[in-house]
């Protein structure tokens, strides 16, 4: 069985990037973002969604990702720079909700870095 392919777009540093991966290829967008972009102090909480580290806008509207997850609530709301379409990307699965989204890697300790 052939997996489905998935593109999407981030924005990091500046540049506009096309990402291509499978369906499940990746447990979250956390995971991915960090295998393709690494940088230091992302997804610091391996993923349960306590640090913040991994902060995101979605960029395209979206109801099924406008919905926050575990504890994305309580953790941006410790927060700054975050807006209604801020997301922690470790609660955001691989799958057909992000095909041709549009994120944003935010930088919460440098804002405008990314």
């Amino acid at each position: 069985m052939t997996k489905k392919q998935i593109i999407f777009h981030v924005n990091y540093r500046g540049c506009k990037h096309e990402v291509t991966t499978y369906e499940n290829e990746y447990r979250s967008l956390m995971a991915l973002l960090y295998d393709k972009f690494y940088f230091e102090d992302f997804g610091d909480c391996k993923g349960i969604g306590r640090c913040g580290t991994c902060h995101v806008r979605v960029l395209t509207p979206s109801p099924v990702l406008s919905v926050r997850h575990g504890n994305e609530t309580t953790t941006l709301g410790r927060m700054e720079n975050v807006t209604e379409s801020s997301r922690l990307s470790c609660q955001i699965l691989i799958n057909d909700a992000i095909e041709q989204m549009h994120f944003e890697i935010i930088d919460d300790d440098n804002p405008g870095l990314y």
